[in-house]
């Protein structure tokens, strides 16, 4: 049996005991982890318990082989092998563990070692740092209030100091005032002298002598009475101007300008404020001279606001300028006349020097900012007028008759002078030259490409300079091809060419064309709209040609042919002449025989037919029509009768084009002599009975009537008569023409339409100004344009409202406001615009039927008497428009019409029209040259009415 192993004598255990031996100890929490109990160690380590039965069973078997077979040792040794190499490697291990729980241990004391710091204290550090922070910008902002409140208390302090001083020397000058009136008073109450008293003998009394004082103090007292002298001298002179707001008030504002602009008034007023010493209270008068014009300008401003200022103190600025004014003028006149009944007093005290000087200082301030915001206003204004007149002398300088251009170039330049040197003390030297030379450079480019255009676009390929100059007292048009319109089917060749030769334009009678050129030097013909009629004639014409080309045979379609080839031969043959290079070729190619023969053998291509025509007259035709030749050229899909009518509405073009060329040259002759021509056809009408001259006798009464002058000239009356017919605010009928100007009647009606719609636009944007509390003198180009540019006759009040509100910005109240006040305007403007546009209409139409043009009869559905303004605003508008026409076509000399178009931007500016001073003045030269017209033509008849005429 063998004997077990003793625990005791177990390397395993010996080797355990070692290990703990040589381990240092461990703290408790770590030591409860490696000392456990011995049943705990037996239960958890299952391996050593299996490697302890295994060793002691193969020790068991290996005693019991060698014991029983007995065999060598090798077994024996092996297993000792074995089992000192697990021995080792549980050493190793130990060893091991032995290390990282040393680690674990060094760890851990040093984690104790470390401080540390909770989440706690951390938000209580940043507690505490955002309190300190607080707590300094709380003492910074405690600090900036208490430099402010001692600021403000130091203020109050100053401010009581320099009021109780002010009272303290107010009580002592009513105290010295007081004891000089007293002294007065005294004076004045001494016992008259009476009878006296019986001689009785008195005892003499040593009178005492007098202190006798010296002469420092005697000098001192001279001077004293010199300086009041002086004083009271100052006073005096002004006294003599008779310079108070009641005299000024009673005097004419021109009276009044020329009083303050005299050297005295000027040298008297400025010794006055120096003596008062307020001249050194203003810190922004400039020097002495403007001081007192600012100063005397407060008279002009108090007794004639609506002179002086632009909207006679109707805004903001001028009430205000005008209430600073009364605070100086006021206590001035009052402090003046009472030193000049004071006979003792010579100057004023100080707290009334002081009391004027800042009110002064006040007025002057308010003046600068009033001149300040009128500058630009009024620079923009000069600058257009300087623009006018430039382009006055680029009209006239051409004109050699008469010595026009000299008369003008001399007004012009003067007026051009002094606009310069007003325009130079405004905005300074360089920068009025800029913008003077910007502006009248790019009204010059503009004016030159304007007639640029117009010359070259419609002057024909084929003229010749040695164009023949027509006869006067032959027609000036080419007979008028068309006929009398007849629907009836052609009959013949020659039928066919009459009604192709109906689809060109009608041409109006020499007379109008004669009156016409002389008010319009590059007066020219254009295509018009064919009238209802005309247009239904054209469509049956289509229709037929259409229908009888297909099915009326060849012989039809050769008589169509033929007729559009001798049409067409003769209205290209006109354009040119007989010494052209394609007059020939032309003769040759349309060759109406040639071409009826092929017709009738059905030999004939109008393909080919209208590409040589196109070829022709693309060389012929001028610039302005390329682009029609080329579209009929290229196309090609159209079928031959639409192609037909394209080319002969090319050709009528081109015939309109030749036409207006030769009236070009033809206008100097016609402009020199046409007005006899137009004064015998209005003496055959009065022979023939077609009229008399008992509507011009009224139209001069009246004109006669409105004028107050006792024996007015006979241009004066003109004037107001033509005036009053074109501006007129009520409705305005053919038969209110005068017999001498019924040729113009469409004229007049058009230039009323444009004038209407200029006094509406302007009352909208006038009443938008003063509703928006703007400038009224301020220029709102871009939305005159914009609502200019509208069809009155199809624009709705919301419409308008809506384009302003895009540029001005305004509250809903302001814009139902406005939208109710266009509903008012806007009626006048769209009827006066309709009537010129459906007697236009009419007129044509009359025309191209080649009728009598009766307006009497016109239908009334066609006329509208609405063209009437009944709103206050455009009523004013419309006169101070009607005044300023009447006032530049009454200007009599050269300069006063110069004058009178320099002063125009500034007259329409206040009267509400700051946007149209170019318009208004086209207006005013065209009535200008209707007046020169009728004049020369009708001169003998209007001096037979004026003589007639016997003032009522």
């Amino acid at each position: 049996m063998v004997t077990p192993i003793r625990p005791a004598t177990d390397p395993d255990l010996l080797a355990n005991r070692t290990a703990r031996q040589s381990t240092p100890p461990f703290p408790p929490r770590l030591a409860a982890r490696f000392y456990r109990h011995s049943n705990n160690r037996s239960r958890s380590s299952a391996h050593s318990s299996r490697r302890s039965s295994l060793s002691s069973i193969s020790r068991h078997s290996h005693h019991s082989n060698v014991s029983c077979h007995g065999g060598p040792r090798s077994t024996h040794i092996a297993q000792h092998l074995r089992r000192a190499s697990i021995i080792e490697s549980r050493k190793q291990r130990l060893a091991d563990r032995a290390a990282h729980a040393e680690q674990v241990r060094l760890r851990a004391a040093a984690a104790k070692n470390t401080p540390r710091v909770s989440h706690s204290e951390e938000r209580a550090q940043a507690a505490q740092a955002a309190r300190e922070k607080l707590l300094a910008e709380i003492a910074a902002r405690c600090e900036e209030e208490v430099r402010r409140a001692k600021k403000i208390a130091e203020e109050t302090r100053e401010k009581k100091a320099a009021e109780r001083a002010r009272m303290q020397e107010q009580l002592a000058d009513k105290f010295a005032d007081a004891a000089r009136r007293r002294s007065i008073y005294q004076s004045s109450m001494r016992r008259s002298r009476t009878t006296s008293l019986p001689a009785v003998e008195e005892k003499k009394i040593n009178t005492a002598a007098l202190p006798r004082i010296s002469r420092p103090a005697a000098a001192k007292v001279i001077q004293r009475a010199w300086r009041k002298h002086l004083a009271r001298k100052i006073f005096l002179n002004f006294k003599a101007l008779d310079l108070d707001l009641t005299q000024v008030s009673s005097k004419p504002f021109e009276e009044v300008t020329k009083q303050l602009a005299e050297e005295s008034t000027i040298k008297a007023t400025g010794h006055l404020l120096k003596h008062l010493g307020m001249f050194d209270a203003v810190q922004d008068a400039g020097p002495d001279r403007a001081a007192v014009r600012i100063f005397l300008s407060g008279y002009l401003i108090l007794a004639h606001p609506m002179q002086a200022l632009s909207y006679g103190g109707g805004q903001e600025n001028e009430q205000e300028l005008m209430a600073k004014a009364k605070a100086l003028i006021e206590p001035f006149e009052i402090h003046v006349q009472s030193i000049l009944q004071d006979p003792s007093s010579g100057t004023a005290s100080k707290t009334t020097r002081e009391e004027l000087g800042f009110s002064f200082n006040e007025f002057v301030l308010a003046f600068h900012a009033w001149k300040d915001q009128d500058r630009n206003v009024l620079v923009d204004v000069m600058i257009n007028s300087f623009v006018n007149l430039d382009l006055i002398i680029q009209s006239t300088k051409d004109d050699t008759r008469g010595m026009v251009a000299e008369d003008y170039l001399q007004a012009v330049r003067g007026e051009q002078v002094r606009l310069l040197a007003r325009l130079k003390r405004l905005v300074g030297p360089e920068q009025a030259l800029a913008r003077v030379r910007t502006a009248v450079r790019k009204a010059r480019k503009q004016r030159a490409t304007e007639q640029r255009q117009r010359n070259e676009q419609h002057v024909p390929r084929a003229t010749t300079p040695t164009t023949k100059m027509p006869d006067m007292h032959e027609p000036l048009t080419p007979p008028a091809t068309p006929q009398p319109l007849d629907h009836r089917a052609p009959s013949g060749p020659q039928s066919f060419i009459t009604r192709l030769s109906q689809t060109m334009t009608v041409l109006p009678p020499n007379r109008e064309i004669a009156h016409e050129m002389q008010i319009n030097g590059s007066f020219e013909l254009q295509q018009q709209p064919w009238s209802e009629a005309r247009g239904q004639f054209m469509d049956i014409l289509r229709t037929g040609m259409r229908e009888s080309m297909q099915n009326g045979g060849v012989q039809v379609a050769a008589n169509w042919t033929y007729a559009m080839t001798v049409l067409v031969r003769k209205k290209l043959l006109d354009l040119i002449s007989r010494r052209h290079p394609l007059y020939d070729r032309i003769d040759e190619v349309l060759d109406p025989k040639l071409i009826e023969q092929q017709s009738r053998h059905g030999m004939f291509s109008y393909h080919a037919f209208f590409t040589t025509i196109a070829s022709i007259i693309a060389q012929i035709c001028s610039p302005g029509r390329d682009e029609a030749v080329q579209a009929f050229a290229t196309d090609t899909e159209s079928d031959t009768i639409d192609r037909l009518f394209n080319l002969m509405n090319i050709i009528d073009l081109m015939t309109l084009d030749h036409i207006n060329f030769q009236f070009r040259v033809a206008s100097r002759q016609v402009i020199e002599h046409g007005h006899q021509h137009e004064q015998k056809m209005f003496e055959q009408d009065l022979q023939d009975g077609v009229h008399d001259l008992r509507r011009a006798k009224t139209w001069w009464r009246l004109a006669r009537n409105c004028l107050p002058a006792a024996n007015p000239s006979g241009q004066l009356v003109y004037a107001r008569g033509l005036t009053d017919l074109a501006l007129q605010n009520s409705h305005f009928s053919y038969d209110q023409m005068p017999e001498t100007l019924r040729i113009d009647y469409i004229r007049l009606l058009k230039l009323r339409a444009q004038a209407f719609q200029m006094v509406t636009v302007s009352s909208i944007l006038l009443t938008t100004k003063l509703r928006l509390q703007r400038n009224r003198q301020s220029l709102w180009t871009n939305d005159a344009e914009r609502l200019m540019s509208l069809d009155m006759t199809n624009t709705s009040p919301s419409r308008i409202v809506s384009l302003i509100e895009s540029s001005h910005q305004m509250p809903s109240t302001t814009k139902q406001g406005l939208l109710d006040f266009v509903t008012r305007v806007l009626p006048a403007a769209a009827a006066a615009s309709n009537n010129a546009t459906k007697t236009e209409q009419d007129k044509q139409a009359a025309i191209q039927e080649e009728r009598p043009f009766d307006p009497p009869s016109m239908a009334e559905d066609r006329v509208s008497e609405e063209d009437v303004f009944h709103e206050q605003i455009a009523t004013f508008v419309l006169k101070s428009l009607r005044e300023h026409v009447f006032q530049r076509l009454s200007a009599a000399s050269t300069a006063e019409k110069v004058r009178a178009t320099t002063s125009a931007a500034q007259v329409l500016a206040r009267a509400g029209m700051p946007e149209f001073v170019g318009q208004v003045g086209e207006m005013v030269d065209l009535l200008e040259r209707v007046r020169n017209v009728d004049v020369k033509a009708h001169e003998q008849w209007y001096d037979q009415i004026a003589a007639e005429h016997v003032p009522e």
